[in-house]
């Protein structure tokens, strides 16, 4: 896993998973880091995408 981070400054954590090949990507929370993948930034309610994580 690795650490990227939203526009407002939020801490998300990022696990690429690689079944037969085909990438997925779960963005986890910096907080807590359970098991509970997130949709939305927990901070600003952003939705998540790879490419805009910094």
């Amino acid at each position: 896993m690795q650490q990227r981070f939203c526009a407002c400054g939020c801490g998300i954590w990022v696990q690429y998973l690689f079944p037969n090949m085909n990438c997925q990507i779960i963005f986890k929370s910096e907080k807590d880091r359970t098991e509970d993948y997130l949709v939305k930034c927990p901070c600003c309610g952003k939705k998540i995408n790879i490419d805009i994580l910094h």
